[in-house]
């Protein structure tokens, strides 16, 4: 075969494959135009680093919006611009705007897993240096989770509070003397919880302490990696 017929079999195989590819947009409903915005979307899309999974939800998931948005006239660059933006839509996405009320409870479990951290490190090294008479006074297991859920409950509340460009229910003033009253109370409760009884607040010792900060560390990184967190302490 010569050269010139092995280059003729290749176009006729890039023509055959492309004509399979462009065909799964064909014949679903879409206009000419917008079959043929997908499938050069669908060719950039297969050059990115999203898996196939995400791929094939995002074909689907266009789809569907175009042949909704054809029912009023619409088309694919009408939606979303230029294949080059949309794909950049894709693999770049905007982030959210932060909404205190709508992200609480991940915020609350994102600072809970910050205080348990900052605890079990704090208490976990200040065993290894012994007090003037006697071993470092440690809180409990119990407390300190305790007073960790405390502070991740309150702090996205107080958050909400002096969140900028939002119209609250109180004075600035009272909203500070709730803040402070959080505190105190947040305190009262860390105190009270230092006095439970060892049998429901047993201390872990310092190597425990520190493993669990290292993992609560871990967890708190891929916690605010996979959650949208917008009132975190870090």
């Amino acid at each position: 075969m010569s050269v010139r017929e092995k280059n003729a079999h290749v176009h006729q195989d890039r023509d055959r494959s492309a004509k399979i590819l462009h065909s799964q947009f064909d014949n679903i409903g879409l206009t000419k135009r917008n079959s043929e915005y997908m499938y050069k979307f669908n060719q950039a899309l297969a050059g990115t680093k999203l898996t196939a999974a995400q791929k094939t939800e995002t074909i689907n998931k266009m789809v569907q919006e175009l042949l909704e948005g054809q029912k009023s006239g619409k088309t694919a660059r009408n939606m979303w611009g230029t294949v080059e933006e949309r794909i950049q839509f894709i693999v770049n996405p905007p982030k959210r705007k932060p909404d205190p009320k709508r992200d609480y409870w991940p915020n609350a479990g994102y600072n809970a897993l910050l205080f348990f951290m900052i605890f079990t490190f704090m208490y976990g090294i200040i065993s290894f240096f012994p007090a003037k008479n006697g071993p470092q006074p440690v809180m409990g297991i119990t407390g300190i989770i305790l007073s960790a859920a405390i502070a991740g409950v309150g702090i996205p509340l107080v958050t909400m509070m002096f969140t900028p460009g939002v119209k609250h229910k109180y004075s600035i003033w009272i909203r500070i003397v709730i803040m402070i009253l959080f505190v105190v109370v947040w305190m009262g409760i860390f105190t009270g919880a230092a006095m439970l009884p060892a049998v429901i607040n047993p201390a872990l010792n310092r190597y425990a302490y520190i493993a669990l900060g290292l993992l609560s560390a871990g967890g708190s990184w891929w916690y605010k990696r996979n959650f949208n967190i917008t009132g975190g302490l870090f």
